[in-house]
């Protein structure tokens, strides 16, 4: 048994609790959390918040081989079937996609997250490399791959933790009766797309199919939840809440690519699950301070209304949420991954508002502590 005692943010609100035992334990799961005092393995210093780790909820982690490279070139350009990602993916060697995957999970955890969701090209192979990379690092990949071949789709939804498709264009009622029937046997396992992410794409749809693609998206009825919906209506995201969906947004991507900031403020006015996530590596660095400052300072920009504690859960209680799983949060039952945050640090020393202190001006160097599962990670501090 482990034991912590810190200043917490604790359970599903993020709530402030000072000087809470936090006890974990062998399978690294958090037994019990109380003021009651009890012999202490880890005491961290009262400069200190422990939060939960960060949870990035969409990302691409194979490509950082390409790191800037799509600077000034459009999202079809960079990302698109015959753009510069796929062509260097399908020339690549395995040696370059593996350097290209294990620097993206350095960065991830170096930066304090525990837990991201990829979008994993390349079939059944893509997929194995990403798993077998992992293993070696104190970090939880939730694989959501892609088919490369005719004829395996099952193939990769079994040997992942479920499926991401493109866009709209990539599913047919065929694929979709087939997920239908894989998720029945496996209903843990869950399915996302890519939606509304730009202008040309919306006309597309409207020109193949005469419908925008989340109303087409809702009514397949086999989606969890979509990526981006950059260019959604209200309509659309009532009718996401309305089946349930939640929503995962790439601020960072979204303004790099040159389109619009996601609607978050009605996302979150309508009560749909909100995650946030960083997208391909080779146009934003997988950073949640980053991240969370843009989303701000963007939304506030752009006449949205979102609060610091919001964009926090964003990338902590939310993305568990939508993951199905109990990660995310500093709760009994829930897995013991945590970070700590030095407020004694020189850029978020005199800030009154831990919130607006974490998700406006800290950075990964003011992480002093963390823990995946219950192990240790980082301690600066430690004698």
């Amino acid at each position: 048994m482990v034991t912590i005692c810190a200043n917490a943010l604790i359970g599903p609100d993020l709530e402030f609790v000072q000087s809470v035992y936090i006890q974990v334990d062998e399978q690294g799961i958090i037994v019990e959390i109380t003021k009651e005092q009890k012999p202490i393995t880890y005491l961290l210093p009262p400069s200190y918040v422990l939060i939960p780790g960060f949870v990035n909820a969409h990302t691409h982690v194979a490509d950082a081989f390409l790191k800037d490279q799509g600077y000034g070139l459009s999202l079809d350009e960079t990302v698109g079937p015959e753009g510069i990602k796929h062509n260097k993916l399908n020339t690549s060697t395995i040696e370059e996609r593996r350097d290209s995957i294990q620097n993206s999970l350095e960065m991830l955890v170096h930066n304090g997250y525990t837990t991201f969701f990829d979008f994993r090209e390349q079939g059944v192979e893509g997929v194995v490399l990403l798993k077998n990379i992992l293993s070696s690092f104190p970090l939880r990949g939730l694989i959501f791959g892609r088919s490369k071949a005719e004829g395996d789709l099952e193939d990769v939804f079994n040997e992942s933790d479920g499926l991401g498709f493109v866009d709209i264009f990539a599913v047919d009622k065929e694929i979709v009766k087939t997920t239908k029937s894989l998720k029945e046997n496996n209903p843990e396992k869950l399915v996302g797309i890519h939606v509304s992410e730009s202008e040309e794409l919306l006309s597309n749809s409207l020109s193949k199919y005469g419908k925008r693609d989340i109303e087409l998206v809702c009514d397949y009825s086999v989606f969890d939840y979509v990526v981006h919906a950059t260019y959604a209506n209200e309509d659309e995201l009532s009718l996401l809440k309305e089946k349930n969906m939640c929503v995962i947004c790439c601020p960072t991507s979204s303004l790099y690519y040159g389109l619009k900031f996601p609607p978050i403020e009605s996302i979150l006015r309508k009560r749909i699950i909100l995650g946030l996530g960083t997208d391909n590596v080779l146009s934003c660095n997988p950073d949640p301070f980053r991240l969370m400052a843009f989303t701000l300072i963007n939304a506030r920009n752009n006449n949205q209304k979102i609060t610091p504690r919001e964009v926090l859960k964003s990338i902590t209680v939310n993305p568990g949420l939508i993951a199905k799983k109990k990660i995310g949060q500093i709760k009994e039952g829930f897995s013991a991954d945590f970070i700590g945050i030095d407020l004694e640090n020189p850029n978020l020393k005199l800030s009154k508002d831990i919130y607006s202190a974490i998700t406006m001006r800290a950075e990964p160097s003011d992480i002093g502590f963390q823990m995946y599962k219950g192990r240790l990670v980082k301690w600066k501090d430690q004698k």
